[in-house]
């Protein structure tokens, strides 16, 4: 589950030094393809507010490739706990999409992300008879500091039986008020579908920054808070007598990062 504002790993600013300091060529052409990767620990892995590893910490990472014309793939992982992937301790994502530029400076992402969880099979959470694995398409906007998603799940949502077409509206605002230092706020809403366990749609909110440590190095902090439509039915969401019984997955709280991009 690949987070955007929940567990805040936001690049550093590059910072190049040398004896000898020679003027890029702006009639160079751009490269048609540029991969990047990035790398993070973070104090606690949130999707969309909610902890993934228990409120213990993770180790994440990924590549990226993008084309000039905008298309891009990428994958990233994640260590998570036994509730989100029942038959494993991995969380492995891939995804493309296409970005570009409207007219009147509007930005515009569309793409499709598949969530994998390795050794995670129907039948592996007492619960569910499907498989956690899940596909979402979402598409993007953005102006300026602010930023609206929409995502929309293809298949069963995370192993809730006859959850597809899920969906998910998302706002953002981030900003840099000052050198180095970029502030980020935003606030969720999932509706999930076709639910046998409760009332599962809920909200998050969250509030944070990140500040430029230098050679692509970033520190950030965000603070994270979920909300129930039905204040009982995040109780629904453990099976009864696992381990994470007591992790208060759902319960506030904030996220220190540490990560570096390449």
């Amino acid at each position: 589950m690949k987070k955007t504002l929940i567990a805040v790993v936001l690049a550093g600013l590059a910072s190049v030094t040398s004896t000898v300091v020679i003027a890029a060529d702006p009639k160079a052409p751009k490269p048609d393809f540029e991969i990047s990767g990035n790398f993070a620990l973070v104090s606690d892995y949130r999707f969309r507010g909610i902890s993934q590893t228990d409120r213990d910490p993770a180790l994440q990472g990924g590549f990226d490739l993008a084309h000039k014309s905008g298309i891009y793939a990428g994958t990233w992982a994640s260590n998570v706990s036994q509730w989100a992937n029942p038959g494993g301790s991995m969380e492995v994502d891939f995804y493309v999409g296409y970005a570009t530029e409207l007219p009147m400076g509007v930005g515009l992402d569309v793409g499709h992300t598949w969530y994998q969880y390795p050794g995670n099979e129907p039948g592996n959470d007492p619960t569910n008879a499907v498989s956690n694995d899940t596909r979402e398409f979402h598409i993007k906007f953005s102006y300026s500091v602010l930023s609206y998603k929409f995502s929309r799940a293809s298949t069963t949502w995370f192993g809730i039986p006859d959850s597809k077409g899920s969906n998910y509206h998302s706002i953002g605002l981030e900003f840099s008020p000052l050198d180095k230092l970029t502030l980020s706020a935003a606030a969720g809403s999932q509706k999930v579908k076709g639910s046998t366990r409760g009332e599962n749609s809920f909200k998050d909110y969250s509030v944070g920054g990140s500040y430029d440590l230098g050679d692509d190095y970033s520190l950030g902090l965000t603070y994270h808070r979920v909300s129930f439509k039905d204040s009982a039915a995040k109780e629904d969401w453990f099976v009864p007598g696992a381990p994470n019984a007591d992790a208060q997955i759902f319960k506030s709280g904030v996220v220190i990062s540490l990560s570096k991009t390449f």
